[in-house]
């Protein structure tokens, strides 16, 4: 297998398993001793290279694995560039920073899009969802039902920052004797439903796969000659 595959496609494979690596390594499992620090230390455990190296674990392991992955799939140069662009934006914006004052707009704008995506990705859920196979039509309803975790997941992140628990107004949380315990269980709750969403998509793109490869296996021996 390795034989077949072209000089880029095997560095594609080096850099997505250096960057999952990175990211799992140091940003799920380093994490378990990074965190305990950081809650004795504050922003002086992220002080040295392994902190900073710990910090940009999975944004930085993200972008990793996806140009791997990309070098993988054969990826057009176009689409590459467009990636290294995005992850120099991204790596600018992280450094400028968003705002250090509360905007409502801000996060009523933001509400208001991830609204009419969800609902624009359900509209054309519903109107792709006939023209496919059964077995990908499962795979289809369980993106759908990410989806919908997702959607899900960012209300009850509202609900945390601001009306509900009032974490970006502590003022309000004091007034309204908004308790821990609730603001944990709220967080708990968004982690469980990002989980469901992550794990919906993943399986959902695995059973689209073994639909896909099952009509093409099929197709092959329709197209067999018949001894």
């Amino acid at each position: 297998m390795i034989d077949n595959l072209s000089s880029s496609q095997k560095i594609g494979w080096v850099v997505f398993v250096t960057g999952a690596v990175y990211m799992i390594g140091l940003g799920a499992l380093y994490s378990w001793r990074m965190v305990p620090a950081a809650n004795q230390a504050g922003s002086e455990a992220l002080v040295g290279l392994l902190g900073q190296l710990w910090s940009l674990s999975v944004p930085l392991g993200a972008f990793i694995v996806a140009f791997g992955a990309a070098l993988i799939a054969n990826v057009e140069r176009r689409g590459l560039w467009i990636l290294i662009l995005v992850l120099v934006l991204f790596t600018a914006w992280k450094f400028v920073g968003t705002t250090n004052q509360m905007v409502p707009a801000l996060f009523g704008i933001g509400g208001g899009l991830i609204t009419l995506f969800f609902v624009g990705s359900v509209w054309h859920w519903m109107k792709t969802r006939p023209g496919l196979t059964a077995p990908e039509r499962t795979g289809s309803d369980l993106r759908m039902l990410g989806f919908i975790f997702f959607v899900i997941a960012a209300w009850d992140l509202c609900g945390i920052f601001g009306m509900a628990n009032f974490v970006l107004r502590p003022e309000l949380a004091e007034k309204f004797n908004v308790t821990l315990s609730s603001t944990i269980d709220s967080a708990s709750g968004v982690l469980v439903l990002l989980t469901l969403g992550w794990g919906s998509m993943y399986f959902g793109q695995l059973k689209t796969r073994q639909a896909q490869t099952t009509v093409k296996e099929e197709a092959l021996q329709q197209a067999a000659p018949v001894e």
